[in-house]
């Protein structure tokens, strides 16, 4: 589970900005909270939403989760002399000489772990590894300078390992895929629980979805309940993945044959073919059954996008993943972005810890019968430096009976685009 997660001198992020999932004392709606196993007193909330103007820094704040993943991921693989993916802030010259820093807490096996890396377009500058076994911290690794390590468990082990990872290479990364088992659990939260999705509309998003319900009923079954209850008119579905052969993918007209082979490249394995038919069923005008299949291009946007997010939802819920989703509302009505969120808030569909961080413009959701003032998230772009930066509700402590929706919108906690003169065309 997420307990905290901190950026500083990433894209529009300048100063130091944090999103905590650590709740409030505020005692409404416990159904939101999650009492984790690892922290001693604190409960963390089930989803947090964040709300800013566009070009206000909502997407950002994601997009770095998004980077620590995959740098924890696939640093190892860095060849001498790769650049990292380093944006810093550009509107500050200062800022393009600093590094981008990220820190994350997050809990594993009942265990509290602490995370921070600084790095350059060249190399890793700063980095450690903290962990909390009951309640006490213990160094796993700190380094210092890129190339100056401390370890206080598995010195020569780690000593050598450290004398391998190359500088422009994270040791969480490295360490890890040299087998490692001390970082091997740190490792697995960033590869197993910790999820963003940040493009729907990415064909590896939809196959996510197609592989969640081809080989599995039950979550087959759970959905097309979603997909039920969002009205979509979908009675049922089919879910093929199918392995093609080298003449299927030749005789496949060339401009869908460089889309098989972009997002089946050989480190995928095999190129297949996904498939998703759906079926609807009417009443003819004799009162017969009338029953028709589509393919799942031919659905609306609304539909394939709905299908998209639940199947991610639905594997979250399942193994209590951490999803992260910019623009949740794109594409669905204000009715299923309530009911998306209300899934990570029960406890009965929730019962493996999994939360929801979403960047979103609904301010429907702005309801304190929906949301704690704990979950809610602002992003603000100053006008002078053009940095953002990131506030929660709880910092205005609106009153419980406020209609925060209408506070909002009046420009009461900020985050509001300024519409300057409308008179464009003279």
């Amino acid at each position: 589970m997420l307990v905290e997660f901190s950026v500083e001198n990433y894209r529009s992020f300048k100063d130091k900005a944090t999103l905590s999932m650590v709740a409030s004392p505020d005692r409404s709606h416990p159904e939101n909270l999650v009492q984790a196993p690892g922290l001693e007193k604190d409960r963390l909330v089930r989803s947090a939403a964040v709300y800013g103007a566009n070009a206000s820094g909502k997407s950002n704040l994601l997009m770095g989760l998004d980077l620590l993943r995959n740098l924890v991921l696939q640093s190892h693989a860095h060849q001498k002399g790769q650049r990292l993916n380093f944006t810093p802030f550009r509107m500050d010259k200062a800022s393009s000489s600093k590094p981008t820093r990220f820190r994350i807490v997050f809990v594993r096996d009942g265990v509290r772990y602490s995370y921070g890396v600084s790095f350059d377009a060249e190399r890793v500058i700063d980095e450690h590894l903290h962990s909390y076994p009951k309640g006490r911290q213990s160094l796993v690794f700190d380094r210092k300078g890129t190339d100056r390590y401390t370890f206080t468990r598995d010195k020569a082990r780690q000593r050598l390992i450290s004398e391998m990872t190359l500088g422009n290479v994270l040791y969480l990364s490295s360490s890890t895929n040299l087998k490692y088992a001390g970082t091997a659990s740190a490792f697995d939260w960033f590869r197993d629980d910790l999820r963003p999705l940040m493009r729907t509309g990415d064909y590896p998003a939809e196959h996510f979805s197609v592989r969640l319900v081809s080989g599995n009923k039950r979550m087959k079954a759970a959905m097309l309940k979603a997909l039920a209850a969002a009205d979509t008119g979908i009675a049922d579905m089919s879910a093929t993945v199918r392995p093609l052969t080298a003449e299927e993918i030749m005789r496949t007209p060339p401009p869908a044959r460089r889309l098989i082979l972009d997002i089946h490249s050989p480190a995928h394995g095999p190129v297949e073919e996904l498939k998703v038919r759906t079926v609807h069923r009417s009443r003819g005008r004799d009162g017969g059954d009338v029953t028709a299949e589509f393919d799942l291009e031919e659905e609306s946007e609304g539909t394939r996008r709905m299908f998209v997010l639940m199947g991610h939802c639905l594997d979250a819920l399942e193994n209590g993943r951490v999803l992260v989703v910019d623009e949740l509302d794109v594409k669905l009505h204000v009715v299923l972005n309530l009911f998306i969120v209300n899934l990570f808030h029960d406890p009965a569909q929730n019962r493996n810890g999994a939360q929801l961080v979403f960047a979103t413009h609904n301010t429907h959701l702005l309801d304190q019968e929906v949301l704690r003032r704990d979950q809610i998230w602002f992003t603000e772009r100053d006008p002078r430096t053009g940095a953002s930066e990131l506030y929660s509700l709880v910092e205005f402590s609106p009153r419980k009976d406020k209609d925060l929706e209408r506070g909002y919108l009046a420009g009461r906690y900020g985050a509001l685009p300024f519409v300057g003169d409308q008179r464009i065309l003279h």
